[in-house]
């Protein structure tokens, strides 16, 4: 005999325990218990049917109604029966007990299945939201997969979350990037101690899959560590010295770049779109640095440089490329890789570029001619030194030198061109401070032009340059960093490999230390008396041993570019126009594209303004 038959004769036989003979057998006092036990009945029907596989035991809506009707029918009888026992109500519940036992038994390991699931589904959960967040900084609860990026995605302004995060949470918390948590240090006594007295152990990059790739592996000088960047840092910095950065001989680079956007300007008077120019102007100083060439005002060619430099920071930023970084073969699917192969062709234009810049240095020294020294030569020298005295050639060899001249290129370009776009903007919106800055340059600078000498006696100037870094606020967020070894700071225990950086646009957007910083104000940077006044919490160029690689050439050519311009022309906005601040956000944050209405300040012959 089959249990499914078993079963139905079980619950046949208890159905005929309780027919209307039955019931008049017990007695009142236990009508109640007899009663709750029928209307059990009729709940077990019902569950173990809920248990049944499809089509099985299915007797119909209509069968079920009978069965109802019926215990409901014994129900009344109980309520006016007067000869109910009690050992009968118990007889009924027990009998009732293994018949419910029996239906369910088979059910057991489905039951045991959904059991297993949940547990599993808890200690996930568990896993995720409690375990492995115990050793990290306090933090924002992240989402399950998709860490905190959704509170990035949907907030209407990251400045406004971080600083809600650091209220909530310290200067120290920790953030998900997906299932990868990163450590934001935004307090300036924790930056000190983490990046500057242990800078040893917070100045190594993370490597993934978007970045190996785009540098063609462990390459360049920006995304590397260890000896390698030591070396080639070491390099860098000695060549930028010998080529005079943040000394007359560069300076006089950066005013032939100067004079040619004066030039254009005059030119092209009325209404100019800023963006071009302005990227032509620096990409030049970059340019004569590194190539020894520079282009023309207007230059097609510059402008598509400037264009891919701008894509590649758009994408990079994309939260797509989390996907690409978790899950690299996610960049060979039709319907994913389309952000990827646009990366892809940047880069390979960025390549194609440089490598027509070795190429031509190369047929220079070739064939013998007189050259004007520059980057690429002097690397190309040291190489083929280190051959002919048969010295340990280090990491020096043709492909780190293109993809070291690529991160000189982009970083010498992009952060300068951007601070200028906002300095600019800026200026034109707050006519009172251009003003302001144009009064200091006439009465402090008696010649035509601004020079790095004159630097001291203009504190306004400096103090609004200042603003205008502090203002745009260019990095969202920093260059990654990892931890080198484990190490245990103020109570939080961080792997080797950790993500943890300095996140200095949280601090120059604090409100104590800078009050109303949505405000463009450049008197916080001046004291009482008029002088440029110093503030710890400014830090545009980050901190320690990863600190800006061009920082004196990047201030040098910002207060040449700004000061002198400002000296020679107006900037106004373009009548019933209302130029926006809205901040554009990719590997920096950008302005939206504007026009200004340019003019020159008339002067007499001795450079007076009339």
């Amino acid at each position: 005999m089959s249990g499914e038959t078993c079963v139905s004769m079980l619950r046949y036989d208890a159905l005929s325990l309780v027919d209307n003979k039955c019931i008049h057998r017990f007695n009142s006092c236990t009508r109640q218990k007899l009663k709750e036990v029928l209307a059990w009945g009729v709940f077990l029907d019902g569950l173990s049917r809920c248990f049944a596989s499809n089509g099985e035991h299915s007797e119909g809506f209509e069968s079920d109604q009978g069965k109802i009707s019926y215990y409901a029918g014994l129900m009344e009888n109980v309520d006016r029966s007067e000869k109910l026992t009690l050992n009968g109500a118990h007889f009924l519940g027990v009998f009732c007990g293994a018949v419910l036992l029996l239906r369910i038994a088979r059910y057991l390991p489905l039951l045991l299945n959904v059991y297993s699931l949940l547990l599993c589904l808890a200690f996930y959960l568990s896993y995720e939201l409690i375990y492995k967040r115990r050793r990290f900084p306090p933090g924002p609860m992240p989402w399950l997969v998709a860490g905190n990026m959704p509170d990035f995605l949907f907030c209407s302004s990251i400045d406004d979350l971080f600083q809600s995060w650091k209220k909530r949470y310290g200067g120290v918390f920790t953030v998900w990037i997906g299932p990868i948590p990163l450590v934001m240090v935004s307090d300036l006594l924790s930056i000190k101690k983490y990046f500057v007295q242990h800078a040893e152990l917070f100045s190594n990059r993370w490597r993934n899959h978007v970045t190996d790739t785009f540098m063609g592996g462990v390459n360049g000088v920006v995304q590397i560590d260890g000896p390698k960047w030591r070396e080639q840092r070491r390099f860098a910095l000695h060549v930028l010295r010998d080529f005079g950065v943040g000394r007359a001989l560069m300076e006089g680079k950066i005013m032939d770049e100067v004079n040619a956007f004066a030039a254009y300007l005059r030119l092209n008077q009325r209404r100019v779109a800023m963006n071009s120019p302005v990227a032509v102007c620096v990409g030049n100083v970059i340019n004569n640095m590194l190539f020894g060439m520079r282009f023309p005002q207007g230059s097609a060619e510059m402008h598509h440089l400037h264009s891919l430099l701008d894509q590649q920071s758009r994408l990079v930023i994309n939260p797509i490329m989390g996907l690409y970084i978790a899950a690299p073969w996610t960049t060979d699917v039709p319907l994913l890789n389309g952000m990827w192969n646009e990366l892809m062709a940047i880069r390979s234009e960025l390549y194609d570029f440089l490598q027509k810049q070795i190429d031509d240095h190369r047929s220079i020294l070739a064939c013998g001619e007189a050259i004007e020294d520059d980057f690429t030569f002097t690397y190309m020298r040291e190489m083929e030194k280190r051959r002919q005295t048969g010295a340990d050639m280090g990491y020096f060899d043709d492909w780190q030198m293109k993809m070291l001249l690529l991160d000189l290129f982009f970083a010498g370009m992009e952060t300068t061109v951007t601070t200028l776009k906002w300095g600019f903007l800026l200026a034109t919106i707050h006519p009172d401070v251009q003003r302001k800055v144009q009064e200091e340059l006439d009465n402090q600078c008696m010649g035509s032009s601004v020079t790095l000498a004159d630097r001291p006696r203009l504190p306004y100037t400096q103090a609004v340059i200042n603003e205008i870094q502090r203002f745009a606020n260019i990095l969202p967020i920093n260059l990654l960093r990892t931890v080198a070894e484990d190490v245990s700071i103020d109570g939080f225990h961080f792997r080797q490999g950790t993500l943890v950086i300095p996140q200095i646009s949280i601090l120059m957007n604090d409100e104590h230390f800078f009050p109303d910083p949505k405000q463009f104000r450049p008197e916080r940077f001046l004291d009482q008396s008029g002088k440029l006044r110093r503030i710890d919490e400014f830090l545009p160029f980050s901190v320690g041993k990863r600190q800006c690689l061009g920082e004196s050439l990047a201030r040098a050519e910002l207060f040449l570019i700004f000061s002198n311009l400002l000296k020679q022309f107006e900037f106004r906005a373009p009548p019933g126009e209302q130029l926006s601040t809205r901040r554009l956000l990719g590997l920096t944050v950008s302005p939206p594209k504007y026009e200004c209405l340019v003019e020159t300040r008339k002067r007499d012959e001795n450079h007076n303004i009339v």
